[in-house]
């Protein structure tokens, strides 16, 4: 497979204001960083083309290859993080992390449902506490899926709690029995305290029970 490769420039202007420039003009800033000893660089490059790329599947997570216009200069790194403006929903600004051999990545994989469970076919429903493609066809009602238990790739490794639920089959809601009516009322007569009646005060003066 051919490597997919984005050409960069340098930029020599920072702050909001060159930023909204490049924008204006179809470029998107961006810095590339990470590795040891190496210091983060400015650079900015066509939004069309990039934007095109990240579309495609796995983009995300893909390796690319930067090369530095107007140098021999070519580095290999991932999108770490990419701001979007909330009207445009246009890319405003990109993170890529140098991708350096022997050095380990900390990446996040969305995990991918397959099928339909058992439990729902039967008026359960997949309840899914946490956001790898998991088969999930012979799930049935009150079965889950552990983090453990995810299928991981040669080298992954799984830094979650392996306990912890990526998949459930619940049912819909949880059936309560009320009391009978008069189960309530023998409940109530058998809790109710005897009335008790204080003498002194109470009792009218001249009344045969006075003392």
């Amino acid at each position: 497979m051919d490597e997919l490769v984005i050409e960069v420039e340098r930029r020599s202007s920072t702050g909001k204001g060159a930023n909204r420039k490049l924008r204006r003009q179809g470029l998107i800033p961006a810095v590339v960083y990470g590795g040891k000893d190496k210091e983060a660089v400015p650079v900015m490059l066509d939004r069309h083309t990039v934007t095109e790329l990240l579309r495609q599947e796995k983009g995300r997570n893909t390796v690319f290859l930067l090369k530095m216009k107007g140098t021999k200069q070519e580095r290999h790194a991932m999108v770490r993080d990419a701001q979007i403006d909330p009207l445009t929903r246009q890319y405003a600004h990109l993170d890529f992390i140098r991708v350096i051999k022997g050095q380990r990545l900390k990446v996040e994989i969305p995990v991918v449902l397959e099928c339909e469970a058992a439990g729902v076919k039967i008026g359960g429903f997949l309840g899914i506490p946490e956001s790898f493609c998991v088969d999930v066809t012979n799930l049935e009602l009150g079965q889950h899926i552990a983090a453990a238990e995810l299928p991981l790739p040669e080298g992954v490794k799984l830094l979650d709690d392996p306990h912890k639920m990526i998949a459930t089959v619940k049912t819909h809601a949880k059936e309560v029995e009320e009391a009978k009516p008069e189960e309530a009322a023998t409940a109530g007569a058998e809790t109710a305290e005897p009335e008790v009646i204080k003498r002194g005060k109470a009792v009218e003066e001249g009344s045969e029970d006075a003392e």
